[in-house]
């Protein structure tokens, strides 16, 4: 049954079931009008599938460039991209190829995904960005908390606008409608939880429009956000693994705390935003 909301404090949260998904054709818009803040789907994935696919997940070590430090991300990132993305989409290309045999003993992935999504996006085409090249973006990339790791906070719009690799789609999607989604795939033991701030993009101020969102210099009221963040009230959200989490993460402010016990947090997503127009939904990482 579908459950309104999921979490009864600063944001809300609608909680359904992957079979009840037809029952909200209009999901992604309602995020992208502020009806909702965000979308749980439980058993997105099976049990059996995301066994598969975690204990094929062994790599160590970090993105370099990366503003999230020490975590392990398997794929390209574009907000670590140069303004020319060729070379981004080039390892696109074959880290499409490695999520295709990663699922290849269970639910395809990207199928699955862009099920999910067009039952919810009103019968949206829903594909990914291309360059004016026909050079396609990445569907995804998974991220790896170990035991202690965190992810810091951020707000999607900071890479959006304040990064040099969004530069081709900043042109095609529209500016405010940038969503985060993610599928958890290893749930931590303890911690590891989305924590949601009651500060948004619209109350902060980016001087560094080319590379403020790595850096994260970002502004409230002259002072750094870093500085200040936690005077903010804030929520907890933590989803089950199997689960798809899709929310405003363009807007409200963000992060990942640390990871407790023996377990890694896994989770494999990405970004969401309509084309120019909502004629289309673009989803890419």
């Amino acid at each position: 049954m579908i459950q309104l909301p999921v979490a009864k404090s600063l944001y809300n949260f609608v909680e359904l079931d992957a079979s009840e998904i037809n029952q909200y054709p209009e999901g992604i818009k309602d995020i992208c009008d502020r009806q909702i803040h965000g979308l749980v789907v439980k058993n997105f994935f099976s049990q059996e599938d995301i066994s598969k696919v975690v204990s094929q997940l062994t790599h160590k070590g970090p993105l370099p460039g990366s503003p999230f430090g020490d975590i392990l991300i398997y794929g390209p990132a574009l907000y670590v991209s140069d303004a020319d993305i060729t070379e981004y989409c080039n390892q696109a290309v074959d880290f499409r190829k490695y999520c295709r045999q990663l699922f290849s003993q269970g639910t395809d992935f990207e199928t699955r995904l862009t099920e999910v999504l067009g039952a919810m996006s009103g019968d949206r085409p829903v594909e990914l960005p291309v360059t004016s090249e026909g050079y396609a973006y990445t569907p995804t990339t998974i991220r790896v908390l170990e035991p202690g790791q965190d992810m810091g906070w951020h707000f999607e719009n900071q890479f959006l606008h304040c990064t040099p690799g969004y530069r081709h789609l900043s042109t095609i999607v529209e500016p405010e409608d940038h969503l985060s989604y993610f599928v958890v795939l290893s749930a931590a033991d303890a911690g590891g939880e989305l924590v949601l701030y009651d500060l948004e993009w619209s109350e902060t101020e980016w001087p560094d429009k080319e590379h403020g969102g790595i850096r994260k210099n970002g502004l409230v009221n002259g002072k750094l956000i870093a500085s200040v963040m936690e005077e903010y009230d804030k929520m907890y959200l933590s989803p089950e693994a199997g689960s798809l989490v899709v929310f405003d993460a363009g807007r409200i402010l963000h992060r990942v705390s640390a990871v407790e016990g023996s377990h890694r947090r896994i989770t494999v997503g990405g970004f969401l935003a309509f084309s120019k127009h909502r004629e289309k939904l673009f989803y890419w990482s």
